[in-house]
């Protein structure tokens, strides 16, 4: 069994993106073949689900605790977002091969009841899964996933796509994507990979630390 740990170290975004598309949570995905050769999927959104998980970098908003924009470039400062909130481990992984990373960034609606959201989300799953939700605890993607698994004892190669769609909010508006970009990994993956592309209103940049062990 495998790990794989993903710690983001740059976003970078167009200068000319408007201020109301400057909350961010990205959504990565990393696919793999496991030792059955199924195609299967660890997602994690960062920081999280929950309604203060994104990286705020709204320039009308820079007197706020949580504003993280670099102070000169269109970017996140990763020197003010602590390592905890950007970095994603996905533990016991059937890993016979990997194939992609696939990174989907969002803009993130706050005046939206993202409790409620959350909890439209988990209402979707089997009733016998609910049990292995932990209340005490943020729910993430692999939560949900793993909870699914034990409920039914048999492996998830993915989440249902309305199952993600609802819980990062894409389906209640509450998220929109500005950003989706992928790409091919290698066996093992480079300790450091760079994604570009366009998206909403220009050039994106995403660059990671990755680690399997």
């Amino acid at each position: 069994m495998a790990t794989i740990d993903i710690v983001v170290t740059d976003l970078t975004f167009p200068a000319n993106l408007e201020d109301k598309y400057c909350k961010f949570r990205p959504l990565i995905s990393v696919r793999y073949k496991d030792s059955q050769d199924k195609i299967t999927y660890a997602r994690e959104a960062l920081p999280g689900l929950g309604s203060r998980d994104y990286w705020e970098c709204e320039e009308g908003n820079k007197k706020k605790d949580n504003y993280v924009r670099h102070d000169t470039e269109p970017k996140v400062d990763m020197d003010k977002v602590d390592v905890s909130q950007r970095e994603i481990i996905f533990n016991d992984l059937d890993v016979k091969s990997l194939d992609r990373i696939e990174v989907e960034i969002f803009d993130i609606d706050i005046k939206v009841g993202w409790e409620k959201v959350v909890q439209s989300a988990l209402k979707m799953l089997p009733a016998d899964a609910l049990q292995f939700i932990n209340p005490a605890l943020p729910v993430t993607l692999m939560l949900v996933k793993g909870a699914i698994e034990k409920a039914t004892g048999k492996s998830v190669q993915d989440l249902e796509k309305g199952l993600i769609n609802k819980a990062i909010g894409k389906e209640d508006g509450a998220a929109r994507s500005i950003w989706v970009h992928s790409q091919n990994l290698t066996n093992p993956p480079p300790q450091t990979l760079t994604i570009t592309g366009p998206g909403t209103h220009g050039n994106y940049s995403i660059t990671m630390t990755i680690e399997v062990s």
